[in-house]
């Protein structure tokens, strides 16, 4: 996703707004994959604040689907992202001259300004900690594994936790001793 800035770049306080389409692909974040649905879809406003650089502010929103934290199965969620990030022109020194290191200051050359990395990764920090496909998702049984979405199971409630196991084991002997 890049913005042509030709128009803006020499006049301080100029800006351009910009309605942007593109794609996302895939997202791999904390071991789970994320496929976009639809584009990603971006809306933003560049500005010359002086000397040479870039203001760039916006929303984006992208349609993604995943698999759900609690029962497995996939489903579609949107993710809304603001952002708001500032682009110095590329040339020799111009991050030690600044007082900022390599990493901490985006630049860009030439006529455009690339929003892309930036964009993707508001995207995901929006993302919510849990994926699930609804608040009212029942997950899957931990002893046979099926769908609680779907009904009920056969198994028994005796089962109880499995972590439990070793505890419920010395309340068993205990008991036997005790007779």
């Amino acid at each position: 996703m890049r913005i042509d800035i030709s128009t803006i770049r020499d006049t301080k306080g100029a800006s351009i707004e910009v309605e942007l389409e593109g794609s996302s692909g895939q997202m791999a974040i904390a071991g789970t994959t994320l496929r976009s649905v639809a584009p990603v879809r971006v809306s933003a406003k560049a500005t010359c604040t002086g000397h040479n650089t870039i203001l760039v502010q916006g929303n984006a929103k992208v349609k993604l689907e995943a698999e759900c934290h609690r029962c497995l199965r996939k489903f579609a969620f949107d993710v809304d992202a603001e952002f708001q990030e500032q682009y110095c022109k590329a040339s020799q020194g111009s991050s030690s001259r600044l007082g900022y290191e390599q990493d901490e200051v985006l630049t860009y050359s030439g006529d455009f300004v690339d929003i892309s990395t930036e964009v993707n990764s508001q995207l995901a920090l929006s993302l919510p900690i849990q994926l699930v496909c609804s608040d009212k998702c029942r997950g899957l049984c931990p002893v046979c594994g099926k769908n609680l979405n779907d009904g009920e199971c056969a198994c028994t409630n005796e089962t109880g936790d499995i972590r439990l196991a070793p505890i419920a084991q010395l309340y068993l002997t205990q008991d036997k001793d005790e007779f």
